[in-house]
């Protein structure tokens, strides 16, 4: 078995294992992106830079809960591309595509090519498989830039060189900086993380002296970008209200005191609990494996690689579940949960036990245990950061899930590991075939499976888009209607939330925000809306009504049983709607929420 040194390629590297996580990747991810409007929920990023070339800026003109970042990325993507929705779909393709490139090369400096590539593809895969991921999305915005932070940072410890260690720490702050400014809690979680281990890292690896120049650096490198924004925003007078929605108003409508993320967690995993039973005995068994992996000094392929037929499986693999994707048989939903526990458990014990045999061994033989320990770090800080604002999704297994699968295939021996490449051929199997089935659904707005999307739009932001029947009934006939009454100078208003029908119509809502989801808007925000729709009733409205027991069950996940201001924006519709008359009424699928489309009477 070759071996080799931390950072060190082989002599053997190929192309193969760049040509297998980015080809399989792209025929994951071209098979879907195009096939779903994320009409529910799913559209904020490109709604956000719809709204920002449309002159509205955010904490000025409407609500938000998030930092800015996002909405100028995508503001700067379609000014260039053009406005239209597959513009932010293909550009997000990309970042994935990224995002998997990065995960192989961080993974390729600790483990052999084989295992780095397995894992890699494995969690790109799985990453993307939640229900409610929209492809673009501001989670895997702040992931990326989080696990470009943690790349730099491990490794800028290879060998002390005061420019280029120092420049890396440098930019391993910029990136966790930008991080912030995309998802606050992904970014500050992530920053915290890194600056702990990194930093121990360096005193132990080098001295006190050179750990303190790295931290110096980190934080400057942080500041650079964090200042530079928040400077602008006191320029535009927006930066109090940016941080109050923020660190306050946002995160009031999560949880109104801070047992709430711990119950809620509880609750999920419950609900959940064959999933979690099925991580924990993941665990169980790939535990010895990954425990050799750990303890290895040095790391190499476990095999000689055959890529050419690794590469056929994988594409057998993925083709075999888009082909099953063409028929009516069902899929296995959330079967990928298992793996968000999983991760979640695993690297918490992963990422304490390098730490610990790191700081007993000599600094010499430790280099790779803090490197992996950085890895384990930013893996678990995404998960537990990403599980604040949802316990369990599939977002949070990157890149904490190639971690453990990495280790796991060099620890592995015998019909272990034959056992574990079954595994994952069968995760990414039943991810595929999940996605493509259901590509998208929140809030009961089951999104139809992607052989039912066959019909294109008349509108031209949606060129490119193909979709279910039903759902570009909805849009040709509601964004017209909106449009209409935006050149009047009327408001409209969607009610959970359809972001994508004002990025769509160019039409404003007459309340603060424009989604009403009871885990962004706190109940006192929601009454004020309720009142201001009151006084200045808009001219369009497509309303999903919640049934009773859809408000109780929300009102149990995130406002502990307690009556929501969702009740009193319902309570506000239903006063206004005798004065409209009912247009339409559209039923994405069978059994979803109708949503009906109301137009004021003159």
């Amino acid at each position: 078995m070759a071996t080799r040194m931390v950072g060190e390629r082989d002599r053997g590297d190929s192309a193969w294992p760049w040509i297998i996580v980015f080809a399989g990747a792209a025929l994951y991810f071209l098979a879907f992106f195009n096939r779903f409007a994320a009409l529910r929920s799913g559209d904020g990023e490109f709604a956000g830079g719809m709204a920002l070339l449309a002159g509205r800026l955010p904490y000025r003109d409407y609500f938000t809960a998030g930092p800015p970042l996002n909405s100028v990325k995508a503001a700067i993507e379609l000014s260039l591309f053009g406005k239209a929705l597959i513009v932010s779909r293909t550009c997000a393709v990309v970042e994935r595509l990224a995002l998997a490139g990065l995960m192989y090369a961080w993974l390729r400096r600790s483990f052999g090519a084989w295992a780095s590539t397995w894992a890699a593809l494995v969690t790109v895969i799985i990453s993307a498989g939640d229900r409610t991921d929209p492809l673009a999305s501001y989670n895997h915005d702040a992931i990326f830039f989080a696990m470009l932070c943690g790349f730099a940072a491990s490794v800028s410890l290879e060998v002390w060189r005061p420019r280029r260690t120092l420049l890396l720490a440098l930019a391993a702050g910029v990136a966790v900086g930008l991080s912030s400014l995309t998802k606050q809690t992904i970014g500050l979680g992530t920053a915290v993380a890194v600056a702990v281990i990194a930093g121990a890292a360096c005193a132990r690896l080098f001295n006190l002296r050179r750990c303190a120049a790295w931290l110096a650096m980190y934080w400057l490198g942080f500041a650079v970008p964090v200042l530079a924004i928040a400077g602008y925003l006191a320029h535009l007078g927006v930066l109090h209200a940016c941080l109050q929605m923020l660190f306050v108003t946002g995160p009031h409508a999560k949880a109104g005191k801070p047992g709430m993320f711990i119950l809620r967690e509880i609750v999920v995993a419950l609900g959940y609990w064959l999933w979690v039973l099925l991580g924990v005995a993941g665990l169980a068994l790939s535990g010895r494996a990954i425990m050799r992996s750990i303890a290895a000094e040095k790391s190499g392929d476990p095999e000689s690689p055959r890529w050419r037929t690794f590469a056929a499986a994988v594409v057998v693999t993925i083709g075999a579940a888009e082909l099953l994707a063409l028929t009516r048989l069902p899929a296995l939903r959330d079967v990928s949960k298992s793996a968000v526990y999983f991760t979640f458990i695993g690297t918490t014990i992963f990422g304490l036990i390098a730490i610990d045999l790191a700081w007993k061994r000599t600094p010499k033989t430790t280099l790779r245990l803090w490197q992996l320990a950085i890895l384990a770090a930013v893996g678990w800080s995404v998960a537990f950061t990403l599980s604040l604002s949802w316990p369990a999704f599939e977002a949070m297994t990157i890149p904490g899930l190639g971690l453990l699968l990495a280790a796991a295939v060099e620890g592995a021996r015998g019909w272990g590991r034959r056992l574990l490449y079954a595994v994952m051929i069968a995760m990414i199997f039943l991810a595929v075939r999940e996605k493509l089935d259901l590509p998208f659904t929140f809030d009961n707005q089951d999104e139809a499976p992607v052989r039912m999307a066959t019909v294109r739009s008349r509108l031209p932001e949606m060129r490119g888009m193909r979709l279910a029947p039903e759902e570009v009934r909805l849009l040709d006939e509601t964004v017209p209607l909106m449009q209409s009454a935006a050149e009047h100078g009327q408001s409209v208003f969607t009610y959970p939330e359809f972001v994508l029908l004002y990025a769509l119509s160019g039409a404003n809502p007459p309340t603060w925000a424009t989604s009403h989801n009871i885990d962004v808007v706190s109940d006192s925000l929601a009454r004020e809306d309720a009142e201001r729709l009151l006084r200045n009733p808009p001219q369009v409205i497509a309303f999903a009504r919640p049934s009773e027991r859809d408000l109780e069950v929300q009102e149990a996940i995130w406002r502990d049983g307690k009556p929501s201001g969702q009740r009193d924006l319902v309570k506000a519709i239903d006063t206004l709607l005798p004065e409209y008359r009912l247009v339409d009424t559209f039923q994405l699928m069978p059994g979803d929420t109708p949503i009906s489309l109301y137009v004021r009477r003159q």
